[in-house]
């Protein structure tokens, strides 16, 4: 068992999501020879899922482990949970800023790396509210899925309009709204 898949697992149980959990276990258990005490531990929990995110929060801590592969199997978990349309992306935009906000405080992480799991409900709440355009945000969103394309503010923008909406324009279109 790697501490990667630990931390990617613990996180998930935290979201309350544990498909493949389970399955990932019984592999562990299956191929490790001889079983390590975190695994034979796991085993012990059944469906206390509570304790399982205890001692696999225990186990990370222990030594240091790779961000970037741990990005990236969230990242593939959510492009599978996309596609298979088990997940819409307004779940997935709530659900990956709450995975962020709970593996850490933003500032404290590597924003090249967790920055766009952090703000895509952020620009999904700008293109609900029309402010940025609905169809840039969607292809945004699939490019950053698919190519892990930064999501940034010219990225978002980008052929929207000829620039960046003022402040005054935003202001003036709420108050057309009343």
């Amino acid at each position: 068992m790697t501490r990667e898949d630990a931390f990617y697992y613990k996180h998930l149980l935290i979201l309350g999501i544990t498909d493949g959990y389970y399955e990932w276990l019984d592999d562990c258990l299956k191929t490790e020879e001889p079983l390590s005490d975190i695994t034979l531990e796991l085993s012990y929990c059944g469906s206390d899922v509570n304790k399982a995110i205890s001692l696999l929060h225990n186990f990370c801590l222990e030594q240091p482990f790779d961000d970037s592969v741990v990005y990236k199997k969230f990242l593939s978990f959510f492009k599978e949970e996309y596609y298979s349309k088990r997940m819409s992306k307004e779940e997935i935009s709530s659900t990956m800023y709450r995975l962020v906000s709970n593996i850490g405080s933003p500032w404290d992480l590597d924003y090249n790396l967790w920055g766009n799991m952090y703000c895509v409900d952020d620009y999904l709440s700008l293109a609900k509210e029309g402010i940025i355009s609905g169809e840039r945000f969607d292809s945004a969103f699939l490019s950053f899925l698919n190519n892990n394309t930064q999501l940034d503010s010219n990225t978002i923008f980008k052929n929207t309009c000829e620039s960046k909406p003022s402040l005054f324009e935003r202001i003036k279109k709420l108050f057309k709204r009343k």
